[in-house]
């Protein structure tokens, strides 16, 4: 599923700060999309609170384009040591300009299947869960 994200760029600051401003202000926006890449489904893994930070901006200035390069963590809770961890990860988000508005078409992936071999050719899948 394909979602649009959109805003008007502040005429009193470059493109590029204002999408690092409306990323990083908007992280409830992105999040989802960027969560679904891994195992949602598995309650341990989370999206890390305020860890969505663009760490660079790309711009053509000829095809009114780019792509904003972000890092953001998932928390990983461990409850056989009561112990967590934030593992970081980098996504390059693509986006457009059209009449002064930042377009982002972010992808969320649907949970991970998992084919079992033996059984494809009964045309069967199993989901993980």
């Amino acid at each position: 599923m394909v979602e649009k994200i959109s805003f008007v760029v502040k005429p009193s600051i470059s493109i590029a700060e204002s999408i690092i401003d409306y990323v990083q202000g908007h992280e409830p926006q992105f999040s989802p999309m960027l969560f679904s890449k891994h195992n949602v489904e598995d309650a341990r893994f989370q999206f890390a609170t305020a860890s969505l930070r663009v760490d660079m901006v790309e711009f053509d200035d000829e095809h009114h384009s780019g792509l904003a390069h972000v890092s953001y963590g998932i928390h990983f809770f461990w409850p056989c040591n009561n112990q967590d961890e934030i593992d970081t990860f980098q996504e390059k988000l693509p986006f457009v300009i059209k009449d002064n508005q930042v377009i982002f078409s972010l992808t969320t992936h649907q949970p991970w299947i998992v084919i079992d071999k033996q059984k494809k050719r009964a045309g069967k899948a199993l989901f993980f869960m």
